[in-house]
């Protein structure tokens, strides 16, 4: 609990989404990330930032002038969970910008077969400027709809066994 914050993974196929919670707020004033987390919910809970999965982290910091965090946590179940991150502040500034994640191992987070047929299938982000998002996001092939305004993750669309459900702030 190094940042006063609990998650919760929900697996969807070769993506997931983090459900995250502030568990204790004097604990989460301490991070930059958690004083993120408790900034973004203030009003309610709602998407906070949104992530891109690599295999390549180094080569995509060094596109974009970024360092790479190498980050682990015990798991509950006793095993440590390990990770690379590049461009986390940016995207806690930022909820309409990513930041980049590498996971070594096969262990990353909804990596687990699941009993439901879902699968993410779109986001949706406000940005003041379109062309900056391209460059951050490295022109990837990416499920986004992106509008003008104010910086934001404005929703996240699931194909839940053919049906379309959309999470929204």
């Amino acid at each position: 609990m190094r940042f006063g914050t609990r998650n919760r993974i929900v697996p969807l196929g070769p993506s997931y989404l983090e459900l995250l919670t502030v568990e204790d707020p004097e604990l989460a004033k301490q991070s930059e990330f958690g004083r993120s987390l408790l900034t973004r919910t203030v009003g309610g809970d709602r998407l906070t930032r949104w992530s891109i999965r690599t295999d390549r982290i180094d080569e995509v910091a060094a596109e974009l002038g970024l360092e790479v965090d190498d980050r682990s946590r015990a798991h509950p179940d006793g095993r440590t969970l390990r990770w690379r991150s590049a461009g986390m502040a940016p995207s806690l500034a930022d909820p309409s910008r990513p930041f980049f994640m590498e996971w070594p191992d096969a262990d990353w987070p909804g990596h687990e077969l699941v009993g439901h047929d879902a699968e993410l299938v779109g986001l949706e982000v406000t940005v003041p400027d379109r062309k900056a998002l391209a460059r951050w996001t490295l022109g990837l092939d990416l499920p986004l709809t992106v509008h003008h305004g104010d910086p934001d993750l404005v929703s996240v669309s699931l194909d839940v066994g053919g049906r379309k459900v959309v999470i929204g702030n």
